[in-house]
């Protein structure tokens, strides 16, 4: 047995490129599953850390349904027996010169140190003398704040430097350490109220109670009292949908990782047959053969997998960035912290390495273990039991393919049976790549004797004659090509799609203010209203619960968007405005789909006087949120909840007025004065659009990994191949041909698997796309997306296949043009 395995890992040694090409591959498919996982660990972990911090020690919050409330509060909560400690909250945006969106928490400092007490820790001056003065200064200096150490550390300030906002520059008085990595200011409560022009109000109340029923029934009225285990179950609830798409993601580079790894061993035990055969000629028995092969596997996997750990430890830390930039467009700021490198990290990475291998060689082991010496001496199978064998295999993806989609059309809404269908279907589709082959054939045979004459005729009968070693290849980067243009295909769509819905629901000339950063006074909208020839939309959202799930409710002007707004109903059309204007609401096909509820239904929302039962008049298309949106005019919304807080404004002009641009100069001038951001409607799409691109640039990255992935596939396959055919390059050197012949014959291979894989992932393409689109995006975010077929989707996957595939190919062109001279017609 000793020897046997001497004799296989020596040829690891023999073989320097073939093995440093199958580690590579391990390598890298590892590094795609792990790098994944570890980036969405490292935002998750991150998200819970800065919930746990901004809560402190404090068990309960209340707040408004909508809007701040009055300070006046405090004196109840003070008496109440229930509240053994108390923290005002006001918790904001701003934006700083540099760019940097800020959240600034306005607290008292002595009654939040029973609530937050790590804060207490704030670094100020060395000097003891100053340091006492610049505590003080926390409570007397309408400007002073203290920063977050990191971003302090980040922007260059220190204790007594200056930081110019969006509301006026601000003295950094000293720093805190903040564990969840959150760019966050902290400033006295009542500066706070100047500065956002808030005077006696606040945003929320920590608490700290000993006996919550007594309290919440004397506070149910006009209040919303939060446990902290139900706003984390709120906050994980908001990121739900996303959480999911990472794990989704995790597990496509697992997929893609699998089949490369089981491409690589499958090479890896398909050029070992004539070793193999050799040692079973001299004795060797069957298990002897299939351990030492076995042991070989678990070396170089096991080396793959520690590499690809390391590489994916490296890929997460960027990973982390872009998960933490889509998650702060998109919900909350986060800025992930990377995961400290760990053993289990090493181990995981081995353990997928080693699993994936063992199952990906079982097969070609279980054929190796069982061939013929004398066969196995002839170095490759029959090449005319490839077309049976695919046919076979094709019977069998043709099966999964159909048990996957009666899965997927199942009743079940559970997203995961979806994506396990999807996967499936995947698989099947792998299945069916022999067959694919054997099929396109014909094809790719006049295309490349077209291109290449007799070398191009010769490439397309190795790769028909070679299926088991080319079909997998081109199965694995088939499968990377599906995915890559199924994912471009639904982007796509779903950028379409939000076009579409913006240029419907945002007609303004003219968009103020942001949600973020800061609201449009009331006085101002009024204003604004009052200038001849402008309409006026007055734009509220706030995030509140439905059946104990988190939803928004938007107030609009309804007789304003009547005139002006073009809302792409679910049925009907603009006649439901009259509704709204009487009090009824319209609801996102989001909210219609999460809750189960249709035109015509009642919904119950809590006012400050109660409950109130309103009726749902209509359902629209919307793609602002997937938790659902209940939107309704502003006097029904100041009725119920007595909020005027203002958003943002949407300013429309006649287009007819031969004064347009003098007003829209006009607006801008007051809003200037306001300090308050104008954005015409172009602007307004573009930041729009910009926050969209930037939520998809996770997946952007993972198509890219699925290529790389794909790309050592096909070099595997074409350095087995070179390397079983050196007899027959010697043949070719005895019939005459060159060694620029040869070198074309590797590329056209190569060329010819890659289109191959293209015509493949067309159709696996397509499908993806609308399976994403149809039912994975549905269940997701329960809104519609509108398929849309774009060319160039097709020609960036199709230049993706030709430059991967001739990338490939250049080291084994290397290979011929160092050594195609001297090969001769005999065996290594």
């Amino acid at each position: 047995m000793r020897t046997v395995t001497k004799a296989f890992l020596r040829y690891l040694i023999r073989r320097r490129s073939l093995t440093l090409l199958q580690l590579m591959g391990i390598a890298f498919g590892v590094a795609a599953c792990l790098g994944m996982g570890l980036s969405a660990m490292s935002a998750l972990a991150s998200f819970t850390s800065a919930i746990e911090f901004l809560q402190g020690k404090s068990t309960h919050r209340i707040e408004r349904d909508a809007g701040p409330m009055d300070e006046t509060i405090l004196k109840g909560l003070m008496r109440d027996p229930s509240v053994q400690a108390f923290s005002p909250v006001i918790d904001r945006r701003l934006r700083l010169a540099k760019g940097n969106q800020i959240r600034i928490l306005g607290i008292d400092p002595f009654l939040d140190l029973a609530i937050r007490p790590e804060l207490a820790r704030a670094s100020f001056s060395r000097d003891q003398e100053k340091d006492s003065k610049e505590r003080l200064s926390f409570v007397l200096d309408e400007k002073a704040v203290l920063m977050e150490a990191k971003m302090a550390q980040e922007l260059g300030l220190t204790a007594g430097g200056k930081a110019q906002s969006s509301h006026g520059e601000l003295e950094i008085i000293g720093t805190f350490p903040n564990p969840s990595g959150e760019p966050l200011l902290l400033m006295d409560i009542a500066h706070v109220q100047k500065l956002f022009k808030m005077p006696g109000l606040i945003d929320r109340v920590d608490l700290v109670l000993t006996e919550e029923p007594g309290f919440m029934k004397r506070w149910e009225r006009g209040f919303r009292l939060t446990s902290n285990r139900q706003s984390q179950e709120t906050f994980g609830a908001m990121l739900g949908a996303f959480r999911l798409n990472l794990e989704a993601l995790s597990l496509m580079a697992l997929f893609v990782s699998v089949f490369l790894i089981y491409n690589t061993t499958m090479f890896a035990v398909a050029s070992r047959r004539r070793d193999a055969g050799i040692l079973r000629s001299l004795g060797a028995t069957r298990g002897e053969v299939t351990l030492a092969f076995m042991l070989e596997i678990l070396i170089l996997d096991g080396m793959g997998g520690a590499i690809g750990s390391l590489m994916g430890y490296l890929l997460s830390r960027f990973l982390s960035e872009v998960i933490g930039g889509t998650i702060s467009n998109l919900y909350f700021f986060l800025r992930p912290i990377p995961l400290a490198w760990s053993f289990w990290m090493l181990a995981a990475g081995v353990l997928i390495g080693c699993g994936a291998s063992l199952f990906g060689s079982l097969f070609p082991l279980i054929e190796l273990s069982r061939l013929d010496p004398v066969k196995a001496l002839s170095g490759r199978s029959a090449s005319r039991q490839g077309g049976t064998a695919a046919k076979k295999i094709a019977l069998l993806g043709i099966f999964v393919l159909v048990l996957s989609s009666a899965v997927l059309f199942l009743p079940s809404r559970s997203i995961y049976v979806a994506f396990g269908a999807v996967f499936g279907i995947l698989f099947g589709l792998s299945l069916l790549t022999g067959y694919g082959v054997v099929v396109f054939t014909p094809l790719i045979r006049g295309f490349l004797t077209f291109l290449g004459g007799l070398p191009g005729k010769i490439a397309a009968g190795n790769i028909r004659q070679n299926l088991g070693r080319t079909s997998v290849a081109i199965a694995a980067f088939m499968v990377a090509l599906s995915m890559s243009l199924g994912l471009s295909l639904m982007i796509g769509s779903f950028r379409e799609s939000l076009l579409w819905w913006m240029d419907r629901q945002f007609r303004g000339d003219l968009y103020i203010s942001t949600a973020s950063e800061r609201e449009v006074p009331e006085s101002f909208y009024l204003e604004l209203k009052s200038i001849p020839g402008v309409d006026v939309d007055a734009y509220r959202k706030v995030q509140m619960a439905y059946r104990n799930r988190p939803m928004f409710v938007a107030s609009i002007n309804a007789p304003v968007l009547q005139r002006h707004a073009r809302f792409a109903w679910l049925d009907g059309g603009d006649e439901h405005w009259e509704a709204v204007k009487r009090g009824d609401v319209i609801i996102s096909e989001s909210f219609a789909r999460n809750f189960g509820v249709r035109a015509g239904d009642a919904i119950s929302l809590k006012g400050l006087q109660g409950p109130a039962r309103l009726r749902v008049e209509a359902v629209f298309y919307d793609y602002s949120t997937e938790h659902g949106l209940v939107m309704m005019d502003r006097g029904t919304y100041l009725r119920l909840f007595a909020d005027r807080t203002i958003n943002s404004v949407a300013v429309f002009l006649d287009p007819r007025d031969p004064q347009r641009r003098q007003t829209m100069d006009l607006i801008r001038q007051k809003a200037l004065q306001q300090d308050l951001p104008v954005f015409t409607r172009d602007q307004f799409f573009g930041n729009i659009l910009a926050i969209f691109d930037s939520t998809f640039a996770i997946t952007r990255s993972m198509r890219i990994l699925a290529i790389i992935i794909a790309f050592f596939g096909i070099a595997g396959a074409l350095m087995t191949l070179f390397l079983e055919r050196k007899s027959e390059f010697g043949i070719l050197r005895a019939l005459g041909f060159s060694t620029w012949q040869v070198s074309l014959l590797t590329l056209l291979e190569a060329f010819g698997m890659g289109l191959m894989s293209f015509l493949l992932s067309v159709g696996g393409g397509t499908l993806f796309a609308i399976i994403l689109i149809r039912v994975i995006n549905l269940r997701s975010f329960n809104w519609t997306i509108f398929f849309h077929l774009h060319l160039s989707h097709y020609l960036l996957v199709a230049l993706t296949a030709l430059l991967a595939s001739l990338g490939a190919a250049l080291y084994p062109i290397w290979i011929v043009l160092r050594t195609y001279p001297q090969m001769q017609i005999r065996d290594d």
